[in-house]
Protein backbone atom coordinates (compact mmCIF):
# COMPACT_ATOMS: atom_id res chain seq x y z
CA UNK A 1 0.00 0.00 0.00
CA UNK A 2 1.51 3.28 -1.18
CA UNK A 3 1.77 6.25 1.70
CA UNK A 4 -1.51 8.23 0.07
CA UNK A 5 -3.71 5.00 0.06
CA UNK A 6 -2.24 4.33 4.04
CA UNK A 7 -3.21 7.86 4.79
CA UNK A 8 -7.06 7.28 3.69
CA UNK A 9 -6.74 3.81 5.75
CA UNK A 10 -5.84 5.55 8.66
CA UNK A 11 -8.73 8.09 8.54
CA UNK A 12 -11.27 5.29 7.88
CA UNK A 13 -10.48 3.63 11.25
CA UNK A 14 -11.15 6.96 12.87
CA UNK A 15 -14.80 5.77 12.26
CA UNK A 16 -14.59 2.71 14.01
CA UNK A 17 -15.89 3.56 17.59
CA UNK A 18 -15.86 0.96 20.68
CA UNK A 19 -19.02 0.20 22.79
CA UNK A 20 -18.62 1.07 26.48
CA UNK A 21 -22.86 0.69 27.17
CA UNK A 22 -25.96 1.17 25.55
CA UNK A 23 -25.57 4.58 23.10
CA UNK A 24 -22.27 5.06 24.87
CA UNK A 25 -19.23 4.88 22.38
CA UNK A 26 -15.58 5.29 22.68
CA UNK A 27 -12.33 6.64 20.60
CA UNK A 28 -9.32 5.51 21.87
CA UNK A 29 -6.56 5.46 18.84
CA UNK A 30 -4.52 8.69 17.90
CA UNK A 31 -6.70 11.25 17.12
CA UNK A 32 -5.80 13.70 14.13
CA UNK A 33 -5.29 17.36 13.96
CA UNK A 34 -2.18 19.66 15.36
CA UNK A 35 -2.62 21.37 18.07
CA UNK A 36 -5.74 20.12 19.23
CA UNK A 37 -8.00 17.65 18.07
CA UNK A 38 -9.32 18.10 13.78
CA UNK A 39 -13.26 18.79 14.02
CA UNK A 40 -13.95 16.83 10.87
CA UNK A 41 -13.16 13.61 13.31
CA UNK A 42 -15.68 14.47 16.14
CA UNK A 43 -18.16 15.16 13.34
CA UNK A 44 -17.44 12.41 11.45
CA UNK A 45 -17.33 9.87 14.55
CA UNK A 46 -20.41 11.94 16.45
CA UNK A 47 -22.19 10.77 13.31
CA UNK A 48 -20.68 6.92 13.24
CA UNK A 49 -21.95 6.95 16.90
CA UNK A 50 -25.72 8.51 15.69
CA UNK A 51 -25.56 5.59 13.01
CA UNK A 52 -25.53 2.93 15.77
CA UNK A 53 -28.47 3.43 17.21
CA UNK A 54 -30.56 3.73 14.02
CA UNK A 55 -32.39 1.42 12.06
CA UNK A 56 -31.33 0.52 8.43
CA UNK A 57 -33.77 2.40 6.17
CA UNK A 58 -32.69 5.95 7.82
CA UNK A 59 -30.46 7.64 6.63
CA UNK A 60 -28.83 11.44 8.02
CA UNK A 61 -30.23 14.37 6.11
CA UNK A 62 -29.02 16.81 8.52
CA UNK A 63 -26.64 17.65 10.69
CA UNK A 64 -25.98 21.42 13.13
CA UNK A 65 -23.26 21.63 15.56
CA UNK A 66 -20.92 23.10 18.10
CA UNK A 67 -17.36 23.03 18.77
CA UNK A 68 -17.63 24.19 22.53
CA UNK A 69 -13.79 23.09 23.78
CA UNK A 70 -10.39 22.32 22.32
CA UNK A 71 -9.91 18.48 21.98
CA UNK A 72 -6.72 17.23 23.80
CA UNK A 73 -5.00 14.65 21.28
CA UNK A 74 -3.56 12.79 24.01
CA UNK A 75 -7.08 11.61 25.54
CA UNK A 76 -9.66 9.09 24.87
CA UNK A 77 -13.05 10.60 23.13
CA UNK A 78 -16.48 9.39 24.71
CA UNK A 79 -19.40 9.74 22.40
CA UNK A 80 -22.94 10.01 24.13
CA UNK A 81 -25.97 9.42 22.49
CA UNK A 82 -29.38 10.49 23.33
CA UNK A 83 -32.28 9.09 21.37
CA UNK A 84 -34.51 12.19 21.08
CA UNK A 85 -37.23 10.38 18.57
CA UNK A 86 -38.20 7.82 16.49
CA UNK A 87 -40.94 7.96 14.02
CA UNK A 88 -42.11 6.63 10.82
CA UNK A 89 -40.00 8.70 8.42
CA UNK A 90 -37.85 10.74 10.42
CA UNK A 91 -35.54 9.99 13.44
CA UNK A 92 -33.87 12.63 15.74
CA UNK A 93 -30.73 11.91 17.86
CA UNK A 94 -28.27 14.42 20.23
CA UNK A 95 -24.74 13.27 20.90
CA UNK A 96 -22.01 14.75 22.80
CA UNK A 97 -18.25 13.82 22.03
CA UNK A 98 -16.63 14.54 26.18
CA UNK A 99 -13.14 14.44 27.64
CA UNK A 100 -12.41 14.45 30.86
CA UNK A 101 -16.08 14.51 31.40
CA UNK A 102 -16.30 17.77 29.69
CA UNK A 103 -18.16 18.21 26.25
CA UNK A 104 -15.86 19.37 23.42
CA UNK A 105 -18.33 18.85 21.02
CA UNK A 106 -22.54 18.60 20.80
CA UNK A 107 -24.75 17.75 17.36
CA UNK A 108 -28.30 17.38 16.36
CA UNK A 109 -28.84 15.03 13.57
CA UNK A 110 -31.54 13.86 11.64
CA UNK A 111 -32.77 11.12 9.81
CA UNK A 112 -35.17 10.36 7.37
CA UNK A 113 -35.83 7.15 5.01
CA UNK A 114 -36.14 7.48 1.12
CA UNK A 115 -39.06 9.25 -0.21
CA UNK A 116 -40.23 10.59 -3.81
CA UNK A 117 -41.09 14.23 -4.17
CA UNK A 118 -40.93 17.18 -5.99
CA UNK A 119 -37.49 18.10 -7.16
CA UNK A 120 -35.13 21.49 -8.13
CA UNK A 121 -31.67 22.46 -7.35
CA UNK A 122 -29.20 25.03 -9.02
CA UNK A 123 -26.82 24.36 -11.65
CA UNK A 124 -22.92 23.56 -10.70
CA UNK A 125 -20.40 26.72 -11.00
CA UNK A 126 -19.02 27.08 -15.05
CA UNK A 127 -15.73 26.69 -13.92
CA UNK A 128 -13.01 24.37 -15.53
CA UNK A 129 -13.29 20.71 -14.71
CA UNK A 130 -10.35 19.09 -12.61
CA UNK A 131 -8.66 17.09 -15.20
CA UNK A 132 -6.40 20.31 -16.48
CA UNK A 133 -5.63 21.57 -12.89
CA UNK A 134 -2.41 21.21 -11.10
CA UNK A 135 -2.92 19.55 -7.53
CA UNK A 136 -2.15 21.37 -4.12
CA UNK A 137 0.79 20.06 -3.67
CA UNK A 138 2.76 20.80 -6.89
CA UNK A 139 1.10 24.42 -6.44
CA UNK A 140 2.75 24.96 -2.86
CA UNK A 141 6.19 23.45 -3.93
CA UNK A 142 6.62 25.60 -7.12
CA UNK A 143 6.17 28.73 -4.57
CA UNK A 144 8.50 27.05 -2.63
CA UNK A 145 11.02 26.98 -5.57
CA UNK A 146 10.06 30.56 -6.33
CA UNK A 147 11.51 31.52 -2.52
CA UNK A 148 14.17 29.21 -3.11
CA UNK A 149 12.80 27.63 -0.13
CA UNK A 150 13.08 23.64 0.45
CA UNK A 151 10.17 20.91 1.29
CA UNK A 152 11.94 20.74 5.00
CA UNK A 153 11.84 24.01 5.52
CA UNK A 154 8.04 23.70 5.06
CA UNK A 155 6.73 20.46 5.79
CA UNK A 156 3.19 21.34 7.31
CA UNK A 157 3.08 23.40 4.16
CA UNK A 158 3.37 20.38 2.10
CA UNK A 159 1.73 17.67 4.13
CA UNK A 160 0.48 15.11 2.08
CA UNK A 161 -3.30 14.08 2.74
CA UNK A 162 -6.30 11.32 2.54
CA UNK A 163 -7.07 13.55 -0.50
CA UNK A 164 -6.35 15.52 -3.64
CA UNK A 165 -7.20 18.78 -3.65
CA UNK A 166 -7.10 20.34 -7.59
CA UNK A 167 -8.20 24.29 -6.71
CA UNK A 168 -9.71 26.34 -9.41
CA UNK A 169 -8.67 29.72 -7.88
CA UNK A 170 -4.93 30.20 -7.03
CA UNK A 171 -3.55 32.52 -4.35
CA UNK A 172 0.38 33.46 -3.47
CA UNK A 173 -0.22 32.49 0.22
CA UNK A 174 2.95 34.22 0.84
CA UNK A 175 1.81 37.38 -0.56
CA UNK A 176 -1.51 37.35 0.86
CA UNK A 177 -3.91 40.08 -0.01
CA UNK A 178 -7.94 40.29 -0.14
CA UNK A 179 -9.33 38.26 -2.70
CA UNK A 180 -12.56 37.57 -3.72
CA UNK A 181 -14.50 35.53 -0.72
CA UNK A 182 -15.09 31.96 -2.57
CA UNK A 183 -12.82 28.79 -3.38
CA UNK A 184 -13.74 26.34 -5.67
CA UNK A 185 -11.49 23.15 -5.45
CA UNK A 186 -12.03 19.32 -6.75
CA UNK A 187 -11.49 16.65 -4.84
CA UNK A 188 -11.19 13.10 -4.46
CA UNK A 189 -9.80 10.46 -1.92
CA UNK A 190 -6.65 9.08 -2.62
CA UNK A 191 -8.51 5.43 -2.39
CA UNK A 192 -11.41 3.59 -2.49
CA UNK A 193 -14.38 4.75 0.01
CA UNK A 194 -16.74 2.09 1.16
CA UNK A 195 -20.11 1.55 -0.25
CA UNK A 196 -21.16 2.57 2.17
CA UNK A 197 -23.81 5.47 3.08
CA UNK A 198 -22.42 5.91 6.86
CA UNK A 199 -18.99 5.86 5.65
CA UNK A 200 -19.44 8.15 2.75
CA UNK A 201 -21.29 10.91 4.76
CA UNK A 202 -18.93 10.47 7.17
CA UNK A 203 -16.00 10.80 5.11
CA UNK A 204 -17.54 13.80 3.71
CA UNK A 205 -17.91 15.61 7.02
CA UNK A 206 -14.32 14.92 7.97
CA UNK A 207 -13.27 16.47 5.27
CA UNK A 208 -16.46 19.39 5.17
CA UNK A 209 -14.16 21.43 7.60
CA UNK A 210 -11.41 21.73 5.34
CA UNK A 211 -11.46 24.98 3.63
CA UNK A 212 -14.48 26.97 4.86
CA UNK A 213 -12.95 29.26 6.80
CA UNK A 214 -9.97 29.57 4.23
CA UNK A 215 -12.40 31.45 2.12
CA UNK A 216 -13.73 34.07 5.16
CA UNK A 217 -9.84 34.62 5.40
CA UNK A 218 -9.65 35.57 2.02
CA UNK A 219 -12.22 38.29 2.02
CA UNK A 220 -9.48 40.14 4.36
CA UNK A 221 -6.36 38.73 3.07
CA UNK A 222 -5.11 36.49 5.75
CA UNK A 223 -4.25 32.75 5.32
CA UNK A 224 -3.05 29.98 7.42
CA UNK A 225 0.66 31.30 7.70
CA UNK A 226 -0.07 34.61 8.91
CA UNK A 227 1.96 35.58 11.37
CA UNK A 228 -0.43 36.10 15.15
CA UNK A 229 -3.33 33.95 13.41
CA UNK A 230 -6.25 32.59 15.40
CA UNK A 231 -8.65 30.28 13.42
CA UNK A 232 -10.87 28.11 14.53
CA UNK A 233 -14.36 26.68 13.97
CA UNK A 234 -16.94 28.07 16.00
CA UNK A 235 -20.25 25.28 15.10
CA UNK A 236 -21.04 23.77 11.61
CA UNK A 237 -24.05 22.71 9.60
CA UNK A 238 -24.68 20.10 6.76
CA UNK A 239 -27.44 19.05 4.41
CA UNK A 240 -27.08 15.66 2.83
CA UNK A 241 -29.49 15.57 -0.32
CA UNK A 242 -29.00 12.89 -2.25
CA UNK A 243 -27.16 9.25 -1.94
CA UNK A 244 -23.17 10.36 -1.59
CA UNK A 245 -20.28 8.65 -3.61
CA UNK A 246 -16.98 10.21 -3.47
CA UNK A 247 -15.14 8.01 -5.44
CA UNK A 248 -14.84 10.75 -8.33
CA UNK A 249 -13.64 13.88 -8.58
CA UNK A 250 -16.78 16.13 -6.51
CA UNK A 251 -16.50 20.32 -6.39
CA UNK A 252 -16.46 21.80 -3.11
CA UNK A 253 -17.51 25.02 -3.96
CA UNK A 254 -17.51 27.81 -0.83
CA UNK A 255 -18.40 31.59 -0.47
CA UNK A 256 -18.16 33.50 2.14
CA UNK A 257 -21.06 36.50 2.86
CA UNK A 258 -19.33 38.18 5.85
CA UNK A 259 -16.36 38.62 8.49
CA UNK A 260 -17.05 40.66 11.50
CA UNK A 261 -16.75 40.49 14.96
CA UNK A 262 -13.80 38.28 14.77
CA UNK A 263 -16.06 35.67 13.22
CA UNK A 264 -16.50 34.39 9.42
CA UNK A 265 -19.13 32.61 7.75
CA UNK A 266 -18.97 30.68 4.64
CA UNK A 267 -20.81 28.36 3.15
CA UNK A 268 -20.37 25.11 1.17
CA UNK A 269 -21.98 23.32 -1.84
CA UNK A 270 -20.33 19.87 -2.93
CA UNK A 271 -21.72 18.79 -6.02
CA UNK A 272 -20.65 15.46 -8.02
CA UNK A 273 -18.46 15.59 -11.33
CA UNK A 274 -21.71 15.18 -13.40
CA UNK A 275 -23.25 18.23 -11.85
CA UNK A 276 -26.07 16.47 -9.08
CA UNK A 277 -26.04 18.57 -5.94
CA UNK A 278 -24.91 16.09 -3.33
CA UNK A 279 -24.51 18.18 0.25
CA UNK A 280 -24.59 21.36 1.34
CA UNK A 281 -22.86 23.08 4.50
CA UNK A 282 -22.42 26.07 6.58
CA UNK A 283 -19.77 27.50 9.37
CA UNK A 284 -18.54 29.98 11.43
CA UNK A 285 -15.13 30.04 12.01
CA UNK A 286 -13.36 32.39 14.66
CA UNK A 287 -11.06 35.02 13.04
CA UNK A 288 -8.53 36.40 15.15
CA UNK A 289 -5.12 39.04 14.85
CA UNK A 290 -3.46 39.42 17.41
CA UNK A 291 -1.05 42.29 17.71
CA UNK A 292 2.56 41.54 17.64
CA UNK A 293 4.22 42.11 20.35
CA UNK A 294 8.36 42.48 21.16
CA UNK A 295 8.77 38.66 21.73
CA UNK A 296 7.75 38.59 17.75
CA UNK A 297 9.76 40.52 16.48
Amino acid sequence: MDKKNNLLEKSLDLFSLNKIDRDIYTWTGKNVGWARVFGGQVMAQTLIAAYKTIGVDHYAHSFHSYFLRPGHMDKPIIFMVDRIRDGKSFSTRTVKALQDGEAIFSCSISFQKDEDGLEHQIPMPDIPGPENLRNEIEIREELLKKLNMKAEDMPVFLRQKEIEMRPVEQQDYFNPKRLPPYKNTWIKPEGVIPDDQKIQQAFLLYISDMGLIAAANNSIGVNFLTKNLQNASLDHAMWFHRKVDLNDWFLYSIDSPITRNARGFSRGSIFSHNGDLVASCTQEGLIRLWPETKEDN
